[in-house]
């Protein structure tokens, strides 16, 4: 996922709860994982690009969700 989709993603969701932008990130990256395209790299590149929109307890989850599929 490029940087614009990125983008994209969070404004077609920005009035989601943060629940469900989680899942959704989840749902996306164990897709990805499956096709070959997601790596640890590619996991810390997301966060990267993500962060500066999440306020920290945001971050931190998604720090989490990040290290636990990683596992």
């Amino acid at each position: 996922m490029t940087q614009e989709e990125m983008e994209r993603f969070l404004t077609a969701r920005k009035g989601s709860s943060e629940d469900a932008l989680m899942e959704e990130l989840k749902r996306m990256t164990r897709e990805q994982e499956q096709a070959g395209e997601m790596s640890p790299t590619r996991m810390e590149e997301i966060y990267s690009t993500l962060s500066p929109f999440l306020s920290e307890s945001q971050r931190e989850k998604m720090r989490e969700v990040i290290r636990r599929l990683k596992e």
